[in-house]
């Protein structure tokens, strides 16, 4: 019967072209069960399938499903005997449903008269779960709440019903009061769970049904030249529809055709399905992709396992692109496996060969992404990252600045290093080429600065203007490493080199945070037993400064109104201390209230309870909660505990300097300015390390990052701060690596749309030039807002710094490998180095990366060996070489990154891998292949003529299994099928007589073999 729609039963040529990624598909299955006369969805798939609980009413929790062998080969048989309608052109669901039927009729499946019965039962109303109400008021409904369409089509098939034979339970009453009390109410479409779909996305209608009048069952799969939304009320969502699979049978034992829509289902969910099925240009393409997806199933044992245990969806599914190698692997196409190749650090490292070619190229390759580095910042996350930062930068500061102060006899202090960070903070922020890091005034500058302070000390010479010499050289250097693209030498930082250094600054973050707190209970002593110390304050008096008058203590004259009057304390209660017995107390309450608080609300977003738009906001904003939660607990104590302090003017803290600008000799003879080259270039291999090494632990694989680095053009950057800085009297700030981690911990994007079951996916970190801008002003601006700072207690910030330092050393491997000393084997995580390393090899490799670790704690704590601290984290590149004479290859590249070879080297290895494949296989003149074997014979093999070869890929899985016993014996069960139709038996798939003719031979050429 012809039809307004045009489809295509297999051509050569593809059918439709949907671009070079298949769309994500949303799948859900419709029954028609006996007794009702509307499709009811019954399951659905985004990822994981969901059922609906038959008793509860409602959706299931999402499940991996599990299959039927038997029920994927019964599904393979009806589509290579059902009818297929590829690239079928029609926006009108009546039309699809009659072309589906003709199809049919044709293949001489079904007789003509059941044509109209057809149609009709596929058109009832369709009823999603989310539409069902059980209401009086919905079993009042009038007709008119159904499709004008879908209701002439029930009065059609409860009028064919009538005359089709075998049909007599069901009358024309029951089958409208049933359509009419169950009929959907309200708007069609589920837009909450629209949202949960990915952009884009289409949808897969399953219908299946057992129905009494037919003999044999009937399958159609139908793909869409154009993916249509006009099918009104087809699936539970607003999208395209783009594939239909209905699946009708007579009645069964076990409801075989649910299991048949199910097994459909799955296919549909899967990834690779999904883009083979959408380029396949005829059956013979379909088959191969459920082929395809039969081959790379794994089959439980029915002894050790439950099927009506439902699996939970597990935390990692595998990837597209490997399930898409393994197969390539398995088909015996050639993959290009650079798995052995040490990729690096990407081509930013690259040394080019041309002078300033590195960071030329790194200008090229940032300055495209310059626009989309403001434009990625708009987003709520990034205030949350910004407050955060913010007072996560200002403790350090404020904290090194006092030290500094008191260790360089108050030469710099707290107002040079908050201005500082915030000049080189903007300009970092506009022209780096890694936005991410964040500068500040590290540990090592802090000890350097000290060792040549005393030096200049005992030598006599001024500090400060030695000083601007000492920036000028290591500038002078840094510019030149820049000219010749040292930065090349970063490729030999491996994991190795970045764990450890990362680890040795989060461990310090750590331990810091707990000694400033301990160093409170100094200040603030604990007054264990009042009655053991008895206040003795009363007895101390102030003496005038002539001597002569005495004057008590008492509310109108305190000790420091005598101090200011160049007073004398006399008496045995002037020194005793001044006990406030809660403020250590709190301090310490303050201080783990907010790491653990803020620990909470960061995992916020993985609990079970509140909307998933809640829980992410609480996640992005949980220390800033938790610095305002605590800041208030403070405020309402009343209790005097250590604040956060910061300068109130801006001038410079040495007072024998009248302007920031420092002289560059300040009487210190001309020899120093050539002198200072020497600390200079001891300066420039700490600046370098420490830069480079966070802009790399930062600029790792992991973190999936679109923009690109720049290492030439951020040490160019560095250069000029540090000349810049010298000469205005204020700290050299380089990339601070536990503040830069937190960074991008805090601009970590993960996907807003998941599948229901599917945990949310990593997409990398919102990279973007503002947080680091408006981070860096605030801090500039904090000199203006002492008071409103001085109401935040230190203790809270303290809290934050443990909570960085925490986080920072839960991301790494190192600390992993760490925790598996302490576990029993069979508790042991699955990580995937166990897999292929012993755990004895394990442990050596971390117990030698421990005793570097130490080494660099050992050589940082004394200001003795301080200075060496640059020199040993670039000698963990030489101790990572050392390994290669002591672990594997293949152990080396599951536990790290392999270094790079020279050019020569990789030739050697060439030349020798080359020899040793000679001397193993010769092939004569007369194209035979000699391969000697180790019991001293040689194994002769003939090789086919070039013309003749060709490149066979590996069988089928159904071509495997259909060479089996086990199917011959399946098939022979199929056969004798046919015979029991006239008994009325149902048929699990159409036997046609080219199957049978196929099957003939095969049992012809056995005997003919036997």
């Amino acid at each position: 019967m012809p039809t307004g729609a045009d489809f295509n039963l297999g051509t050569p040529e593809p059918a439709d072209e949907h671009g070079a990624e298949s769309a994500a598909l949303f799948c859900e299955m419709l029954e028609l069960r006996p007794g009702q006369s509307s499709w009811r969805e019954t399951v659905r798939w985004v990822k994981f399938e969901e059922d609906v609980e038959e008793d509860g009413n409602r959706w299931s929790k999402p499940f991996v499903a599990a299959l039927k062998l038997h029920a994927l080969m019964e599904l393979r048989n009806c589509i290579s005997s059902g009818s297929v309608l590829l690239d079928l052109q029609t926006n009108n669901l009546n039309e699809i449903w009659n072309t589906l039927v003709n199809e049919w009729v044709r293949m001489d499946l079904v007789p003509a008269s059941y044509h109209e019965p057809l149609v009709a039962t596929l058109m009832q109303p369709y009823r999603h779960q989310h539409q069902f109400q059980r209401s009086i008021i919905a079993r009042n409904k009038s007709s008119d709440v159904l499709d004008p369409a879908s209701s002439s089509s029930m009065r059609k098939y409860n009028q064919s019903l009538a005359t089709m034979p075998s049909v007599n339970s069901m009358s024309s009453v029951d089958t409208l009061s049933d359509a009419l009390s169950s009929s959907p109410t309200g708007d069609k479409t589920n837009k909450r769970f629209f949202k949960k779909l990915p952009p884009g996305s289409e949808a897969a209608s399953i219908l299946v049904a057992e129905l009494e009048f037919l003999r044999r069952p009937l399958t159609g799969f139908v793909r869409l030249r154009d993916a249509s939304n006009t099918f009104r009320g087809l699936v539970e969502v607003p999208v395209p529809v783009r594939y239909v699979f209905v699946a009708l049978s007579p009645k069964t034992k076990g409801n075989r055709v649910r299991e048949l829509g199910r097994t459909m289902g799955t296919l549909f969910s899967d990834e690779l399905f999904q883009h083979e099925v959408s380029k396949a240009r005829d059956r013979h393409d379909l088959l191969t992709a459920i082929d395809d997806f039969m081959g790379s199933s794994t089959v439980l044992p029915p002894g050790e396992w439950n099927p009506k245990i439902r699996i939970e969806p597990p935390t990692q599914v595998q990837s597209k692109e490997s399930r898409t190698i393994q197969k390539k692997i398995l088909d015996g196409e050639d993959v290009d496996d650079h798995s052995d190749e040490h990729t690096g650090h990407g081509a930013e490292i690259k040394r080019t060969g041309r002078i300033c070619g590195g960071i030329m190229d790194d200008i090229k390759r940032k300055a495209k992404w310059y626009l989309a580095d403001f434009k990625d910042a708009l987003h709520i996350q990034t205030i949350a990252s910004i407050i955060f930062l913010y007072f996560a930068s200002m403790t350090p500061l404020v904290t090194f600045g006092g030290l500094m102060s008191t260790l360089l006899k108050g030469r710099m202090g707290a107002m040079e290093t908050i201005l500082g960070r915030a000049i080189s903070g903007v300009f970092w922020g506009f022209t780096a080429g890694q936005p991410l890091v964040i500068l500040g005034s590290t540990g090592p500058i802090l000890v350097f600065e000290v060792i040549v302070f005393n030096v200049c000390d005992q030598w006599g010479i001024e500090y400060m203007s030695m000083r601007v010499w000492i920036g000028l050289w290591s500038a002078l250097i840094l510019l030149f490493m820049v000219i010749f693209d040292s930065s090349f030498l970063v490729g030999f930082i491996t994991r190795f080199t970045e764990e450890s250094f990362a680890a040795l600054v989060s461990a310090i973050f750590v331990y810091e945070a707990i000694k400033k707190v301990l160093h409170i209970a100094e200040e603030e002593p604990i007054q264990t037993n009042p009655l053991t110390n008895p206040d003795i304050s009363h007895l101390c008096d102030c003496l005038s400064v002539n001597n002569e008058t005495v004057t008590p203590f008492g509310e109108n004259f305190t000790n420091s109104d005598c101090l200011k009057g160049n007073g004398t304390l006399i008496g045995i209660g002037c020194n005793t201390p001044h006990y406030v017995p809660d403020a250590f107390l709190l301090s310490v309450l303050l201080f783990f209230g907010t790491f653990i608080m803020s620990r909470i609300l960061k995992n916020a977003k993985t609990a079970s309870y509140g909307p998933a738009r809640l829980r992410q906001i609480i996640s992005d904003f949980a220390v800033i909660l938790s610095i305002a939660t605590f800041v208030i607990i403070d405020f309402l104590m009343g209790i005097p505990t250590p604040k956060l302090w910061v300068p109130a003017e801006v001038k410079p803290t040495y007072e024998g300097r009248d302007s920031w600008l420092v002289p560059f000799f300040g009487g210190n003879p001309w020899w120093t300015a050539l002198a200072a080259a020497v600390p200079g270039a001891l300066a420039t291999i700490l600046i370098f390390m420490d830069q480079q090494i966070t802009t790399v632990i930062v600029s790792r694989g992991e973190s999936k990052l679109r923009h690109g680095v720049g290492y030439h053009l951020d040490l160019f950057i560095v250069a000029i701060l540090t000349a810049v800085l010298s000469m205005v009297g204020m700290p050299w700030m380089i990339a601070d690596t536990v503040l830069s981690l937190t960074h991008s911990s805090s601009l970590r994007m993960e996907s807003e749309v998941a599948a229901p079951g599917e945990r949310p996916t990593f997409l990398g970190i919102r990279e973007n030039r503002v947080t680091n801008i408006i981070i860096s002003i605030l801090v500039g601006v904090s000199v203006f807002l002492g008071k409103y700072l001085v109401m935040i207690p230190m203790p809270v910030l303290f809290g934050v710094f443990l909570f960085m330092g925490s986080n920072a050393l839960m991301g790494l491997q190192f600390t992993d490998r760490i925790k598996l000393f302490f576990m029993p084997l069979k508790y042991q995580p699955d990580h995937i180095y166990l897999r292929y390393v012993s755990i004895n090899r394990v442990h050596l490799f971390t117990l030698i990366q421990l005793l570097c670790l130490a080494v660099l704690w050992v050589l940082k704590s004394f200001r003795q060996t301080a200075m060496l601290f640059p020199i040993m984290v670039g000698a963990l590149c030489g101790v990572r070489y050392a390994l290669n004479y002591v672990f594997t290859r293949q152990e080396l590249k599951a536990l790290d990154d392999l270094m790079p070879e020279g050019d020569k080297k990789k030739k050697a290895n060439a030349r020798k891998m080359s020899n040793v494949t000679d001397k193993l296989f010769k092939v004569d003149g007369a194209g035979v292949l000699r391969i000697p074997l180790p019991t001293g014979n040689i194994l002769t093999l003939p090789l086919e003529d070039h013309d003749d070869r060709h490149v066979t890929s590996s069988p089928s899985f159904a071509d495997t299994v259909e060479s089996t016993k086990m199917w011959r014996n399946l098939s022979v069960l199929k056969r004798d099928a046919v015979q029991d139709e006239k008994n009325g038996a149902p048929l699990n798939a159409r036997w046609t007589k080219e199957h049978k003719e196929e099957e003939a031979k095969t049992l012809l050429k056995e005997k003919d073999e036997e």
